[in-house]
């Protein structure tokens, strides 16, 4: 298998696991294809599998994978490299006037004209044997990915695009991509209500000791310690290991067993800079910010819409509102997107929109929203 996808070039990848039991997802079927032969993979069968990840870190194979980050993980963590030459079809598909994100299912109809075969999402993958069904259920996956991605390159290198697209799809292509992310995840609990400075550096060290506990007993974190417990410790006063009981949520075999290591991260740490910093209190949206935040992005996603960008690609209400109510607006689209492509492509066009060198007219062409003095 191995040495006809070297010659070969390209190959298609994806993986059926089981994540809700493990730390690591479970891996149960490993699924390759190139234009000529289909291949599945036994991972309960065959142990060694370093070949495979060596190919997914070889930068002169192409690997297409579609919503791919889980699939590609695997390979910093097993081999100690990372992925590289990486082309996400979920990814392509909004760069070609597509929506983001797009089933796989979807983008092979609207592609190739074929129907992948569906129903088997929630099946028991680590069950031998599989039965025919699910076979050719997994083989689907990737069954289509090489001619998927034959047309949408064509379609890009038409559109100017392919760049972009090769841009946003290897941001996975670097160590550390796969990592927990500290700040990510305590940004969305901050969001969904305001935390003080002590807290948010609690919450820090508490998401830190869950991860570590969770992958040492090899159970998903959520299930040593739910979201809301989490919440409610980084919150709340708790003196002493008894009144951990109260904590809405709490599993007591987790209090039983790690009560102490939760006291050890809910106690005041002067040692702040090992965490991020406190995100900046935004201000309440005024009706005047609601109307300045609704139209940027109003034509901002006019703007990728007639590119045939998808405009969740390049960004969102949400950040659009951070980067106006933090006064960030102010010191440009720099502070918007670290990406390259979206500075040379959204970026460019908002700056110029902002300081009013560009107007946006659109009009509805061939089908579709379209900017009637494209310059």
């Amino acid at each position: 298998m191995v040495e006809h996808i070297r010659e070969t070039g390209q190959f298609a990848f994806d993986t059926e696991f089981i994540g809700e039991e493990t730390y690591v997802p479970k891996l149960c079927l490993l699924q390759l294809a190139t234009r000529e032969r289909l291949f599945l993979v036994d991972p309960l069968t065959v142990q060694d599998l370093e070949p495979i990840w060596s190919m997914m870190a070889d930068p002169d194979l192409e690997t297409l994978v579609h919503a791919g980050d889980q699939d590609l993980e695997p390979v910093e963590r097993l081999i100690g490299r990372c992925p590289a030459n990486i082309i996400d079809t979920q990814i392509a598909a909004g760069f070609i006037g597509q929506p983001y994100p797009l089933s796989l299912t979807r983008t092979v109809k609207v592609m190739t004209g074929y129907e992948v075969t569906k129903g088997m999402t929630f099946t028991k993958w680590d069950e031998r044997p599989l039965s025919d069904m699910q076979n050719r259920y997994a083989a689907d996956d990737v069954r289509y990915l090489p001619l998927v991605w034959e047309r949408m390159k064509e379609r890009l290198e038409e559109n100017g695009q392919l760049a972009w697209c090769l841009d946003q799809c290897n941001r996975s292509c670097r160590m550390g991509a796969f990592d927990i992310d500290i700040l990510h995840i305590c940004r969305k609990f901050h969001r969904r209500n305001q935390l003080r400075r002590a807290q948010w550096y609690r919450l820090c060290h508490l998401v830190t000791m869950r991860n570590e506990l969770a992958s040492k007993q090899d159970v998903p974190p959520r299930k040593l310690i739910p979201d809301g417990s989490l919440s409610d410790l980084a919150r709340r006063r708790i003196d002493n290991v008894d009144e951990l009981n109260g904590i809405k949520g709490l599993p007591r075999p987790t209090i039983q067993r790690h009560g102490f290591e939760i006291m050890s991260a809910i106690a005041e740490d002067d040692d702040t800079d090992r965490w991020p910093d406190l995100p900046v209190k935004l201000r309440e949206e005024s009706a005047e910010d609601r109307m300045k935040i609704d139209s940027l992005w109003t034509a901002l996603s006019c703007w990728c819409l007639a590119r045939e960008i998808a405009p969740a690609l390049v960004t969102s209400r949400s950040e659009i509102a951070e980067w106006v109510l933090s006064g960030a607006i102010d010191e440009g689209v720099d502070r918007l997107w670290p990406q390259a492509w979206k500075q040379e492509s959204a970026g460019s066009f908002l700056s110029r929109f902002l300081s009013g060198d560009i107007e946006l007219t659109m009009e509805w062409k061939e089908d579709r929203l379209q900017q009637s003095d494209d310059d």
